[in-house]
């Protein structure tokens, strides 16, 4: 773990010079592509409240990975209605983790949206009336450990730029910005078929009120592909 330390210090850092994907939540990618993935998200995020997200992580061709995903949110607030995610996305193994290189990476970017209404909204920019657009690229980066009776431990960071853009959210203008957003988290591979993820978001768009998210998911892969 102290190898690995340095290494997502950096992503960090190199991060904010440079996908919550389309939602303030948690993107849960790990650092190496699935076959196949069903995975079941909840995550929660002060102001941008709890979020149901499903994602579907499907490999094409090698080294390519297709993700769609779509979601409810309820955000906290007077009279704001529960908005609708949904959004696709691509990643590609850049690397697998090897003796002089000890980490997987997979390049990551997507497209996606949120969209809701309410009765009134506040003040300054915010999402209550409006659909907010997110165009996010960036990497995870991640190593992994073999646990005993063979559970795989893999730590994780996802650092991304993302293009934001919100419709009818400041005095009923659009507005354009952009965001980063980075993931820390952990995938523990249970059995061949089932892992349990967490991860914390920190960053985000603010135009979904609190910048930062807490998200836990439940990923299934059919028996027979491998992930």
């Amino acid at each position: 773990m102290r190898r690995l330390l340095p290494f997502v210090l950096l992503s960090v850092l190199v991060s904010s010079t440079a996908r919550a994907q389309f939602y303030n939540a948690p993107a849960l990618q790990p650092s190496v592509i699935s076959d196949r993935e069903y995975n079941f998200v909840a995550a929660s995020g002060n102001g941008a409240g709890t979020s149901l997200i499903f994602q579907w992580r499907e490999a094409l061709v090698p080294g390519w990975q297709l993700t769609a995903e779509g979601g409810l949110a309820a955000p906290t607030g007077a009279n704001v209605n529960t908005r609708v995610i949904l959004g696709v996305g691509a990643a590609f193994q850049l690397t697998r983790n090897k003796e002089d290189f000890p980490f997987d990476i997979v390049a990551t970017a997507g497209a996606g949206f949120s969209a809701g209404s309410a009765n009134q909204g506040g003040s300054g920019a915010h999402v209550a009336n409006g659909t907010v657009f997110r165009l996010p690229v960036g990497a995870v980066v991640g190593h992994s450990f073999d646990l005993e009776r063979g559970y795989r431990l893999t730590a994780f960071v996802h650092p991304r730029l993302s293009f934001d853009r919100c419709g009818d959210c400041v005095a009923g203008h659009s507005n354009t910005k952009m965001n980063v957003d980075v993931d820390i988290g952990a995938n523990l591979q249970v059995t061949p078929q089932v892992s349990v993820r967490v991860a914390a978001l920190l960053g985000g768009t603010n135009y979904l009120a609190s910048t930062d998210a807490v998200g836990f998911s439940v990923a299934w892969t059919p028996k027979g592909l491998k992930k």
